[in-house]
Order: C-alpha cells, then structure tokens, then sequence
C-alpha cells in the first residue's frame, strides 16, 4: 500500500503510477517500492505481460498491489494503455520495471501539472556514475535527459500527462517496440508538448559491464531502426548515420551534464562511447524489414 499519513491515505490519488513489467525483472519490487515511498500518494498499478509471475514476486517481497497480467507480450504502447485503462487519477505517469523514481518525485510531477502544464517530462540518472562503462552507456542515450541539460537541448520524455490528453488525441500506437512516446509527442499540440521539469528525477537501472553496453547498444540501434521506420520517419541508414555523428555532441556535453564529482568517470566514459554508438550504429544499419 502507499505510505501515507492517515490523512493522506483517506486522499483520492491525483497522479496514477503505470509499472511497465516484461519479463519480470528482479528490479520489479524496488521500483514499486520507490513510488510507494513518495511523499505524495498515487494510485500503483503494474502492467505484466510475458514469462514470469509478477505478482507473485511482489507478495514474496511484502509488497500489496494491484498487477495486470497478460501472457502474450505486451510492446510499451500496449502496456501503458493497459494502465491509463485500468486506472482512475487525473494524471498518469509511467515507470519501467528498471527505474527508481527518486524521492520527490510525484510532488515535483505534480507541481507543474498544478501550474499548469499538460504534460511534464523527467531527468534521469545514471545508476553507477563512478562506473565508466555504466556512465558512458547512459550518456550515450540520455545525455540531453540528465538534470544538468540545458533546457534548450532538454528531451522531453519520461512524461506523465492529464488524463483528458488521451481523450482528446488518442492513447499509444501498440505496434512500436519503442518510440511510442515520441509518435504520440508528435500529435500533441505545441501548448501541450511536454515541459522539462528537471526536479523529477529518476533513476535508470542500465548497463554495468563493457560487454553489455555494446550488446545493448546494438539491440537499441535495431530496435530504433525499426521505430522510426514504423512512422515513416526515418530509414534505417539515417539511423545508423545519427549515431555517429551525435558522438561528438555526446561527449561535448558529458562534462556540462555530468556533475563535477564525476567528471573523471565521464572522461575515462569518452572512448566507450565512441564505440557504443558504433554499435548502435551497426544495430541499426543490420536492421532488416520483414514483410
């Protein structure tokens, strides 16, 4: 349940917390515990689909909450629209079963949706800053999302949104293995796109080792590839050519996003990036449309 006071627990919830679950990841019952540990109440529920027994992993870990269960795979599109149907609040944020959202979080959340903003995006950081291989593979995909970001050159996902939003343009394309989020920012209009609100911050539980930030890498430039093919953005080739020459921009912007006490990982970080985008690169390039 939400720890609360009790006044609070008596509270109707405002913002609805959607755990995307595949798999399920042993990380599962920290990022429930991470919501349930804010100090604004939310309604929680876990959206589960594939092998694995979500809920019972939950029970095992002391954890009370409602779990949605589809054997067939879910792709995010789905499993986010599993959740806005199965959930009441006015605003709908979602988490992956490998994040942590960070104290504070809903409160921020919901602050700038009281101030007026529809939709309201979220930092993240990196879960082994002190680690070169961790930090670089975060870097290399989540560098304009790091609290540091100029808003400017901020990317705006990790989003909740009022719940009207989905009445009004639709829920989420449920064929995209990823990206669904940026098609659906797509059809928001210019008042509605997210706003950058760095104080809601969450943790990404990624890579650890040399040899997986290559492999996840690569898996990223396939599955990208094949998200911007499916909106008719992008062809595999200008993926592939994005990847590279971002590198540079990447590394540019590791020290001004990066704090300063890890400054000396995010230097040791460069030449791995270089070679992670490489293989997002070929990831994407290798990417092959079946009919």
């Amino acid at each position: 349940m939400t720890i609360g006071d009790t006044e609070n627990e008596r509270q109707e919830p405002r913002i609805a917390v959607v755990i995307m679950s595949y798999g399920p990841r042993a990380s599962l019952a920290n990022a429930v515990r991470s919501v349930q540990n804010q100090d604004a109440i939310a309604e929680i529920v876990v959206v589960h689909s594939g092998e694995g027994d979500a809920a019972t992993l939950l029970r095992d870990a002391q954890i009370e909450v409602r779990v949605i269960h589809s054997d067939k795979r879910l792709l995010p599109g789905a499993t986010r629209n599993a959740g806005i149907a199965a959930t009441r609040a006015p605003i709908i944020s979602f988490l992956a079963d490998d994040c942590i959202a960070e104290l504070g979080a809903l409160r921020e959340r919901l602050k700038a949706h009281d101030d007026g903003a529809r939709a309201v995006s979220s930092a993240l950081l990196c879960h082994q800053p002190r680690n070169p291989c961790a930090l670089a593979a975060h870097l290399s995909l989540y560098a304009r999302r790091m609290p540091r970001a100029a808003p400017a050159l901020s990317l705006r996902y990790g989003a909740s949104y009022a719940r009207d939003l989905f009445d009004e343009i639709g829920l989420f394309r449920e064929d995209m293995e990823s990206g669904e989020d940026t098609e659906f920012h797509q059809r928001l209009s210019e008042a509605d796109q997210p706003i950058w609100r760095p104080e809601v911050q969450t943790t990404h539980l990624g890579v650890d080792t040399f040899g997986d930030l290559l492999t996840s890498q690569f898996a990223r430039g396939r599955r990208m590839a094949r998200a911007w093919a499916a909106i008719g953005a992008y062809d595999k080739l200008a993926v592939a050519r994005n990847a590279i020459a971002r590198t540079s921009l990447v590394v540019r912007e590791s020290l001004t996003v990066v704090p300063p006490e890890h400054r000396i990982s995010a230097r040791l970080a460069i030449p791995l990036i270089a070679l992670g985008n490489i293989a997002y690169a070929c990831g994407a390039w290798t990417w092959k449309e079946t009919p």
